[in-house]
């Protein structure tokens, strides 16, 4: 098999927009979304951050709850605790997982009729088609015991529903179908499913995104199965991920949280990753870090898909639009990403595809508060938009005009604002110093070992750092910051808000570290 395309995903409604690769999708003249045929199927996007279902065929009938958590941060800078508690009816019990196959055959049946009414009629053989289940008497009988447990199942999503139509996270207790009818064909009456008013207005609003249906039953675990919903949800607008195995392992694909050491997780889930990376969707992965901290890197094969916007009737209209289109949706990743390392990875990826080099985009963005990484969505905002107006700030060297920008965004001006303090530097030439897709040598390092050294550290930096914020009370942080905006007193007058705001978010950051033993980067290295 071929490696699968990639896919369109968006959080805006998915109507507006279409991807060039994804044929069987399209706009009519109406607005309304036209028939899906082939082998895509759709997948909600709550329901690909979280698991459903066990990862065994087979539920333990003493089991009646699954219970999954994480923790990111909010828009405020507070560290949120999301959760996930699934319960099944006493009756059919709890969701296994070929209930996950018969939930994206359900999905595809929806898509394929356009996805227009919570009351989808099917036939039974049909759907057995679509799994490539057999047509035999036991595959009936599978199918509608699987529609019991879907339909008896609850799902309480504490901070962890997001509702795509208002842009924030929120606490909802839904179901997934909440009634089916079979009939066996010998009167008139159709067979049905009906999905729950929840579920289907997240489809109606657009947090849902394409899915290879025929790749995903050709898997061959359920981790592998669960494990490339998960990565086809987050690789779409980012090319790398690293997320600590724990949290990955027990929170995000469902393994048995009776492993409890490092290396026996690792002996479940790499099965699933070198599986995934035969069939082209790692280019590799690696751990980093030993026990608790051990976390695992995650490269994409394959760069993710650019948002086209649907073609109007001028070229210059379609520019304008693609722009505006891609533009919004730069900005509204990071303000809508459920953690600081979501937000790193949206802007990095956004610098990426402007020609900055992979590396000098890293360096850009490593390390960034949310404050920072804000202004730096803004000043992208404003070059496309000098970009598409080909404008003469930027005809020398777009790139290296991009960069500088980025470098010092409280010190760029954008339209509107007035300059704080006097600045020789001019940012319509590109930097002497840097040019675009050009290597710069470490402060710390030189060469490739530098830029390892660098990554290494901000890694344990940051994972050092959720540790102490998690362990902070509110109290403790707030007289922390307090303390450090008296410090800086002294140089508000001179700086943006923004600029001071990100000034104290670090010193409280700096500060915490510091408390808790954390070295600077010399001492870090002398010690690695």
């Amino acid at each position: 098999m071929g490696i699968p395309r990639r896919r369109q995903q968006s959080e805006q409604p998915f109507i507006r927009q279409v991807d060039e690769d994804d044929i069987p999708i399209s706009v009519g003249e109406n607005g309304q979304l036209a028939v899906t045929t082939g082998k895509l199927s759709r997948d909600e996007m709550n329901l690909a951050e979280f698991p459903l279902t066990v990862l065994s065929k087979r539920a333990d009938p003493s089991i009646k709850t699954l219970e999954f958590t994480d923790f990111v941060k909010g828009k405020n800078g507070d560290v949120v605790q999301r959760k996930w508690i699934i319960t099944g009816a006493d009756k059919f019990g709890l969701p296994t997982s070929s209930d996950d196959e018969v939930l994206l055959g359900l999905l595809k049946l929806t898509a394929d009729q356009g996805l227009q009414t919570r009351k989808v009629p099917f036939t039974r053989y049909e759907l057995l088609k679509i799994l490539r289940w057999t047509t035999e008497g036991r595959s009936y009988t599978r199918l509608q015991n699987a529609l019991d447990r879907l339909s008896g199942v609850r799902i309480k999503a504490s901070n962890a529903f997001y509702d795509n139509e208002t842009k924030a996270h929120s606490t909802r207790n839904f179901g997934i179908i909440d009634a089916y009818e079979i009939n066996d064909g010998r009167d008139t009456r159709e067979s049905f499913f009906a999905w729950s008013e929840v579920l289907f207005k997240s489809f109606q609003v657009g947090f849902i995104k394409k899915l290879d249906l025929d790749f995903y039953l050709e898997l061959q675990s359920a981790v592998s199965k669960r494990l490339y919903r998960y990565l086809d949800k987050h690789f779409w607008y980012r090319s790398r991920m690293q997320i600590n195995l724990f949290t990955l392992a027990h929170e995000k694909i469902g393994v048995s949280r009776n492993y409890v050491y490092a290396s026996s997780l690792k002996q479940q889930i790499q099965p699933a990753l070198e599986e995934l990376q035969d069939k082209g969707i790692l280019s590799h992965f690696e751990f980093v870090g030993k026990g608790k901290s051990t976390e695992i890197v995650l490269v994409a094969a394959h760069a993710p898909k650019r948002t086209l916007a649907v073609k109007t009737q001028t070229d210059s209209d379609e520019r304008a639009s693609t722009v505006d289109t891609t533009t919004r949706s730069n900005v509204n990743r990071i303000r809508t990403a459920g953690d600081l390392s979501e937000q790193v990875s949206a802007i990095q990826t956004a610098l990426i595809e402007r020609g900055i080099d992979e590396k000098q985009a890293w360096r850009l963005v490593g390390g960034q508060g949310s404050a920072t990484l804000e202004r730096m969505a803004a000043v992208i905002e404003h070059f496309d938009l000098l970009l598409a107006q080909k404008s003469k700030l930027i005809s020398r060297s777009p790139t290296g005009f991009l960069y500088r920008a980025v470098e010092r965004p409280f010190e760029f001006m954008l339209p509107g604002e007035k300059r704080i303090h006097n600045e020789t530097d001019s940012f319509d030439q590109p930097s002497d110093k840097v040019k675009p897709n050009e290597k710069r040598d470490s402060k710390k390092g030189e060469g490739q070992s530098g830029i390892a050294l660098e990554v290494l550290y901000l890694t344990a930096r940051k994972a050092r750092l959720e540790e102490v914020l998690l362990a902070s009370s509110k109290k403790d942080y707030s007289a922390l910051t307090g303390e450090v905006e008296l410090a800086l007193q002294k140089l508000r007058s001179h700086i943006s808000p923004q600029r001071f705001a990100e000034a104290v978010q670090h010193g409280v950051e700096q500060r915490l570290l510091e408390q808790n033993g954390f070295p600077d980067f010399e001492a870090w290295v002398k010690q690695h």
